[in-house]
């Protein structure tokens, strides 16, 4: 290692102690991968355990700065990345978190976590694509399926989707036949969507030949939930239905430079850890003041194990993401990540 003096501190921040703690590691391990193999000899990765709370990320973030840490990667939860906030505000160095709450974006902070409206977007643009025009939504009574509801309210219209309305039911799938009813009662729709995984996608499934939806006249939709969800093909009902993912290719590489190093599967939140190591680490490679907030929201994007991505003035990652489609034994990717975003933010 090169003296203090000449290294560049990027801090960490993950709860690697306290109930989410295996997930932290997972994060830990995976920016190891990116340190390794892309930071350069003056590069130092940080770890810093928040405990998995606003209180323990808040002094973490305060502690990073004291050390002279340039840039902050972490922490997980939403109202962590709240508290690091003013701390990483006051010293003027970027933050890349891995929450997807689009709310905590902002300032100092850019976030790498699939929010519901990339993968909404994603998702309506190719149903559009194919011809379809109108959209249903299902998800369930949780604060993930009410930010997935309202955020299919603007990217409907963004995407010309007319939404036809959204519709609640119970965690499990409980009472998914009333809000299919509900539904049906708006008027018809020649897409749905359905924000679960789980029995809650079983539950629902199981209700649509019921209810009189078929996939092929309705286009089935999922958000990326679907794609860490072991029993998606089980369900005939769901066969054709598609939904965005990470690329095949990125993702497959990095999953199998984990399980070589570590022995285990990563989870899909472990390549979050990667790529905002690996963004700050191709930083660094650039020259010692190269980690500002105007470089890593740099237009062009970066590339990682999730695809491409780039961050949007308010702090939130635009996605190029992948269609899959799902099959009898999971799913297939049928249209790949675009390479390179087409033009402006949106």
């Amino acid at each position: 290692m090169l003296a203090d003096t000449a290294s560049i501190r990027v801090a960490f921040l993950a709860p690697l102690s306290g109930s989410a703690a295996a997930v932290g590691q997972e994060l830990l391990n995976a920016a190891q991968i990116a340190a390794i193999e892309i930071g350069p000899a003056n590069f130092v990765l940080q770890p810093y355990d928040t405990g998995g709370t606003a209180q323990g990320a808040a002094q973490a973030a305060r502690s990073a700065v004291s050390q002279g840490a340039r840039m902050i990667v972490g922490p997980l939860f939403a109202d962590s990345v709240r508290a690091v906030a003013p701390v990483a505000n006051e010293a003027g160095i970027p933050v890349v978190a891995f929450s997807s709450d689009a709310t905590v974006a902002g300032g100092a902070v850019n976030l790498i976590g699939f929010v519901p409206a990339e993968q909404l977007r994603r998702i309506f643009e190719h149903a559009v694509q194919k011809g379809r025009h109108s959209v249903a939504v299902l998800v369930p009574n949780t604060p993930a399926g009410r930010k997935t509801a309202e955020a299919a309210q603007s990217v409907a219209a963004q995407t010309g989707m007319r939404l036809v309305g959204a519709e609640s039911y119970q965690p499990g799938g409980a009472g998914a036949d009333v809000a299919m009813s509900r539904l049906r009662s708006r008027g018809s729709f020649d897409a749905l969507l359905i924000a679960d995984t789980g029995a809650g996608l079983t539950s629902v499934a199981n209700q649509l030949a019921m209810s009189g939806i078929e996939s092929g006249p309705v286009m089935i939709l999922g958000t990326m939930l679907w794609d860490s969800d072991p029993g998606l093909g089980r369900n005939r009902t769901l066969t054709g239905a598609r939904f965005p993912a990470p690329d095949e290719a990125g993702i497959s590489a990095f999953r199998q430079k984990y399980e070589n190093m570590y022995g285990a599967s990563p989870s899909d939140i472990a390549a979050l850890g990667h790529d905002a190591t690996a963004l700050a680490a191709v930083l660094v490679r650039t020259g010692p003041n190269a980690i500002t907030l105007q470089t890593v929201r740099n237009p062009h994007g970066f590339v990682g194990a999730g695809g491409l991505f780039r961050f949007r003035a308010d702090g939130v990652a635009e996605r190029g993401l992948a269609i899959r489609e799902v099959t009898a034994s999971g799913s297939t990717q049928v249209e790949p990540a675009p390479r390179a975003f087409p033009g402006p933010m949106l």
